[in-house]
């Protein structure tokens, strides 16, 4: 047997389990009404009975009634206990009671046998009795194929017992074999209610089982989020410690320290799941950069980034300084953190003016536009980091380059007019 075949039948036996519940549930709920039908029934035949020649089996068909009723009763008082859970005994107990109803109308139709002429009215009164067992059978498949043949059978072989009741016996047969007819006309119509019960109990289950693993799988965010900002929290509060010692020394930030804050960085990045940071190229000289920041940890960062490239240094706080810097140093890049100072470093003479300038902005749009107004030829945005600060050099030198070339093509195609 293939899986698809096992999982085919699973799968049936399944939905066959849950028709027989549903089943179960609906003729328990229908056997008060049980109840009270027999309990009207029961003084129709006793007075029918009175009228029997044999009425002193009277007393003994009604103990059977009695017996019957009392049976019945103790039935459905015991389906509302927590025992009726267990499908099996609770159809053990239907079926029995049931069983119990066919063997007191059989009892009426043993009676009714030697009535006298009260015979045919007594079996028809028992074959209706038979009807109602019907009727209440017919929500469960495997008690209307059991209680309803054997409730039917007494009266209607009582019937045929006798040649002169032979057309009320055909009568009472046809009567029979169309109740049964219609009764498992309406078992399958009900069945066919169960199986959307059954799918709809299937899905709001598969749906609430959805509902609770979206509930675990919050549950375990947000405490992987609280796990990851704790120590994001962590990491940044020793970064912080350790940028915080830096600024506050007499002397720059030395490298052992600023390897330690990147590592910080590295490790929250690590945390995080960011990509790894691509591998810098340094360029093919070591560059000779000024940089002039005023804020000690926009300085300490810049610093750090510029000599993980390679670079070499030379450090200002103020814009004064950078000038004069600017003016007696050779410079390979000015890196200017300070937007007022960026036309004083251009406005120098000579090649100092023309040192290649990446200007350090904020978000603002209005800074990137005043930079390149008054001369930067790159723009790097805080806050600060490797990558962008090789794209910022990289930008600004190319730009010189761009610019240098031009004043290069300008000179000669004046020499050449004036030739």
């Amino acid at each position: 047997m293939t899986d698809a075949t096992m999982a085919s039948s699973l799968v049936s036996a399944t939905l066959e389990a849950s028709l027989d519940i549903q089943g179960q549930k609906a003729q328990a709920a229908l056997l008060p009404f049980a109840l009270a039908a027999f309990g009207v029934c029961l003084p129709v035949f006793v007075w029918a009975a009175s009228h029997a020649a044999n009425a002193h089996w009277m007393s003994a068909c009604c103990a059977g009634f009695a017996i019957g009723w009392a049976v019945l009763y103790v039935a459905v008082n015991w389906l509302r206990t927590p025992a009726a859970a267990d499908p099996r005994r609770r159809g053990m107990v239907q079926l029995a009671g049931g069983i119990v109803w066919a063997l007191a109308i059989g009892g009426v139709a043993v009676f009714a046998h030697d009535a006298g002429p009260a015979r045919e009215t007594l079996l028809m009164l028992a074959l209706g009795a038979a009807m109602i067992c019907v009727v209440f059978a017919t929500p469960w498949r495997p008690s209307l194929l059991v209680v309803a043949p054997a409730a039917l059978a007494g009266p209607v072989l009582a019937l045929f017992a006798r040649p002169e009741s032979a057309d009320l016996a055909q009568l009472g047969l046809a009567s029979a074999a169309l109740a049964l007819a219609l009764a498992l006309l309406v078992n399958r119509i009900l069945r066919g209610q169960y199986a959307l019960i059954a799918e709809r109990e299937a899905l709001l289950t598969e749906r609430a089982e959805q509902a609770e693993a979206a509930r675990q799988f919050a549950r375990v965010k947000a405490d992987l989020a609280d796990s990851l900002s704790d120590e994001l929290r962590d990491g940044l509060t020793g970064v912080a410690h350790i940028l915080a010692a830096a600024s506050l020394g007499r002397s720059a930030p030395s490298r052992p320290q600023l390897a330690a804050a990147l590592d910080g960085v590295n490790d929250l990045l690590a945390i995080v799941g960011a990509p790894e940071t691509p591998t810098l190229q340094a360029p093919g000289r070591r560059l000779r950069i000024l940089m002039l920041e005023a804020d000690p940890l926009g300085a300490a960062t810049l610093r750090a980034c510029l000599e993980q490239l390679g670079h070499q240094v030379v450090a200002a706080n103020r814009s004064g300084r950078a000038v004069d810097l600017a003016r007696i140093c050779e410079l390979d890049l000015i890196v200017c953190g300070e937007p007022g100072a960026v036309a004083a470093l251009r406005n120098l003479p000579g090649e100092a003016g023309r040192t290649p300038l990446a200007a350090v902005i904020g978000s603002e749009p209005s800074a990137a536009e005043a930079a390149l107004s008054a001369g930067a030829d790159a723009l790097l945005r805080r806050p600060a980091a490797a990558p962008a600060v090789a794209r910022a050099i990289a930008d600004a030198l190319a730009a010189a380059s761009a610019a240098q070339a031009d004043v290069t093509s300008t000179s000669d195609l004046k020499a050449v007019e004036a030739a």
